[in-house]
Formats: C-alpha cells, structure tokens, sequence
C-alpha cells in the first residue's frame, strides 16, 4: 500500500523529543542526532532481516511530504551511517538542525519503540470490520503502553492517540511484511534508541557524545 503516514503534529514531534532528549535545546544545531537500532548478531534469518529493513525504509520514505518520489528517486533513500559489533548496533544520524524540523528520525523511533505492543495479526483481517476491530485494539494497547511508558508518559491523551493512529497506519499500509516482521522483532531485534552527539554546544565548548534517549 502507498501513501503517507498518518500527519503527526509538528508540536508533538517536538514534545517527543524534549521528552526522549532532554538535553536537545542545549546544543548547536549543528550536533547530530543519532537513531541507533540494536540487533542481536547470532542467527538472524535474512529474509525477517529484510523485511525489517524494508519496512524502515517505508517508514522514512511516508515521512517524506511525497513517498511515491522518494520510492522513485536514485538518490536520499534512508541508510545506516555506520555499525558497531557485538550485538549488532545499526547508526543513523541526521543534524540536529534538520532532524527537528522534519523528524523522520523520531517518527521511526516511536514506530519501532511502541511496535511490539502492537504487532497484531492484522493480515488476517478477513473483511472491513474484522480490519477495523484490529485497528482498533491496535490503536488502544499503543495508547496505554504511551501512558504508562517512562518515556512519554507526559504525553497529552491527544498526543497519544496522534501516535497510536500513526503507528497503526503503519501497520496497515506494510501488512504484507508483518509476519517476517513480527518473527524479526521476537527474534533478533533488541531495542531501539536516539541520542545526541554534542560535538558542539552553544558556547562553543568541544564535548564527547551525548546521553542516550529511549533504551
């Protein structure tokens, strides 16, 4: 399926990250924000791998204003900067500058934190109203896990409810890769995390990398 993700206020991205990072309006522009995902680097079944990493690419793809152009382009397709060994650590990172205004990075870090909660078999959904029962039980455990989350328990119920209808379109619109990815995540994945790198802040003083956000 195409199309883009359910729209998540800018308000609320920005909510999101002061709470993941509270550190974010310290720091120059010019820091980088890092979204780190961790795999375990034993056994990992290619084709649950693929499946994970096709489904974040349609996640950063729909956070794009035009997903049908960025699945077309040759060029600015989501990638891992580097990897770290032991259990597999898989870096992105986008400046902060850049990272605050449009979010994808954020946006694919509270779909892969609040997925497992949500990963129903919505590809069994046998008709419309089978789909829309899912949907919204989908939609119910991601707002509860929202609200008792150490993270984003501040969250408004509006808030919470924009991030449940988000992570569940997400859902819906990659159902076909759900059962590899459900079997990745049980499997392999192990967490998912930002963090600030502050190479620069505001006065101007070298420091190393930042705290992390989100274990």
């Amino acid at each position: 399926m195409t199309g883009q993700l359910v729209a998540i206020s800018n308000s609320t991205i920005r909510a999101i990250a002061k709470m993941v990072l509270p550190e974010i309006d310290e720091v120059s522009s010019d820091a980088y924000l890092h979204f780190v995902v961790s795999v375990s680097a034993e056994n990992i079944v290619a084709r649950d791998f693929a499946a994970f990493l096709e489904f974040l690419d349609r996640i950063y793809g729909r956070s794009h204003k035009d997903f049908r152009s960025y699945s077309r382009r040759q060029a600015g397709h989501f990638k891992f900067a580097k990897s770290q060994q032991g259990s597999w650590e898989l870096i992105a990172e986008q400046a902060l500058g850049v990272a605050t205004s449009s979010s994808p990075l954020v946006v694919m870090w509270l779909v892969l934190k609040y997925l497992p909660s949500a990963v129903l078999s919505v590809s069994s959904a046998y008709n419309q109203y089978e789909q829309g029962r899912l949907a919204r039980a989908n939609r119910q455990r991601i707002r509860e896990e929202l609200r008792r989350g150490g993270d984003l328990e501040a969250l408004t119920p509006s808030q919470r409810a924009e991030v449940a209808r988000m992570i569940e379109r997400a859902l819906q619109q990659d159902a076909s890769l759900i059962p590899r990815l459900r079997r990745f995540m049980a499997h392999s994945f192990i967490g998912v995390r930002m963090s600030i790198d502050k190479k620069k802040v505001r006065n101007g003083r070298e420091k190393g990398d930042g705290g992390d956000g989100g274990n």
